[in-house]
């Protein structure tokens, strides 16, 4: 029998899953582990770092620009996912009034290309990444 806060041998709490794990995420923690070949292009900006920093759960990778570079698909994720979104404007002075009307313009943070995904599944995930929501 054991207590809240005893420690046993056999017994590690980081081991632990108190609930059921989802149908398929096994098979995604391995997909998300599978090594992609990208290029993260060059940057307009010379102050800009030659190494873009990519976090995963406390872990990172440093990864160059403008070199094929092999990562693991949830660093691909993230890339995916680091997006900026300018802004736009247009005055309309219909009706006597100024208004001002904003239009959200989303871009890729580190635009990159993918060089080598030896999963036929990759490339449609990688699109459905970039399609979600700003």
């Amino acid at each position: 029998e054991m207590y809240i806060g005893d420690w046993s041998s056999d017994v590690c709490s980081s081991d632990l899953v108190d609930k059921p794990m989802p149908k398929g995420a096994l098979e995604m923690e391995a997909f998300l582990n599978e090594p992609v070949t990208i290029v993260i292009n060059p940057s307009q900006d010379p102050e800009d770092p030659k190494l873009v920093q990519v976090g995963v759960n406390g872990t990172t990778q440093f990864i160059p620009r403008g070199e094929p570079f092999t990562v693991k698909r949830k660093y691909v994720e993230v890339l995916a996912r680091a997006k900026r979104t300018d802004f736009g404007q247009t005055l309309d002075e219909r009706l006597g009034e100024r208004m001002n009307h904003l239009h959200a313009m989303h871009s890729l943070r580190y635009p990159f290309s993918v060089v080598r995904d030896s999963n036929p599944n990759g490339g449609a995930w990688l699109v459905g990444i970039l399609a979600e929501a700003r």
